[in-house]
């Protein structure tokens, strides 16, 4: 297996970096797994054996790298899979916001390795100094590689636009203090409302006039958590209740420079964020839905 990577713009190593620092502060630990045109973070439940994963993001490297080359297993077998401690590679690309260069290698030092040469600036002369990063990784066997495929979910009842994740954070951050579960409802009509609810308080937040992606419905309601607006079709309303700190980590992502971010429900049972750039960088976060 080889693998060799160069990037030379600043746009496009500061937004790899935002993009790593972001996975990083979602989970310790995730899959690198490098392709001909692609490279995918992936990240599964944490303790929770074989389960598809909770996190994938898509980053084309034509975009990216200016030089891009890599040999697989066999011509059967073309991708790579590596294990990697996200935050140790995070850490690593810090130094990207002044750097003048990027070169990633696949590396066998006294472990498998993520080598990184960053080329520096010098404050005191016209010379650059290169600054070296070993980061340990661990090779994915082949008989794993179907655990961290792209997940496989029904057709979402409800795919609606986001307002800015900015102002969504604030508003859950807020909300965490006072309730471990937020129910995120989403209406056909362009309504977004976050409720939590305890035994001595009950908050709501709406947005309204956001676009609507898609619309599966008509939706059945069996019960009584879904609180509709004046005059509004209960058809046209779904509703999942989730884990707040889940949805409060993936709204950190809003360091990434993107052009909208849609949130997708099945009823009742997930919520799927999907977050998207100009550079054609897909990141998506599956939270799996609460129910009692």
């Amino acid at each position: 297996m080889k693998f060799r990577g160069v990037m030379i713009d600043a746009g496009p190593m500061r937004e790899f970096t935002n993009i790593v620092t972001t996975i990083s502060k979602l989970s310790k630990e995730c899959v690198l797994r490098l392709s001909n045109d692609k490279l995918y973070f992936i990240v599964s439940e944490e303790h929770s054996g074989p389960a598809p994963p909770v996190l994938w993001c898509e980053i084309p490297q034509a975009v990216f790298f200016s030089e891009y080359q890599m040999i697989g297993i066999d011509e059967e077998h073309k991708d790579i899979y590596l294990g990697i401690i996200s935050a140790n590679l995070a850490k690593s690309l810090v130094t990207l916001k002044s750097a003048k260069t990027l070169k990633i290698k696949l590396t066998k030092k006294q472990c498998p390795c993520l080598t990184l040469e960053i080329e520096m600036p010098s404050a005191t002369s016209q010379q650059t100094r290169q600054v070296t990063h070993d980061i340990p990784v661990e090779v994915v066997p082949r008989k794993l590689w179907t655990d961290f495929h792209e997940p496989r979910v029904q057709i979402p009842d409800l795919s609606i636009e986001l307002p800015t994740l900015k102002q969504l954070r604030t508003t859950i951050d807020r909300m965490r203090t006072m309730a471990q579960e937020v129910v995120i409802q989403a209406s056909a009509e362009g309504w977004l409302t976050l409720q939590i609810k305890t035994d001595i308080v009950k908050v709501c937040t709406w947005f309204k006039h956001l676009r609507v992606e898609a619309f599966e419905g008509p939706i059945e309601h069996s019960d009584s958590e879904s609180e509709s607006q004046v005059n509004e079709d209960m058809s046209k309303v779904c509703h999942c209740r989730v884990d707040a700190k889940k949805f409060s980590m993936f709204l950190s992502a809003d360091q990434i420079s993107h052009n909208r971010t849609i949130c997708s429900i099945v009823h009742k049972k997930l919520v799927i964020l999907c977050l998207h750039t100009q550079e054609d960088v897909k990141l998506q976060c599956f939270i799996t839905g609460i129910v009692y």
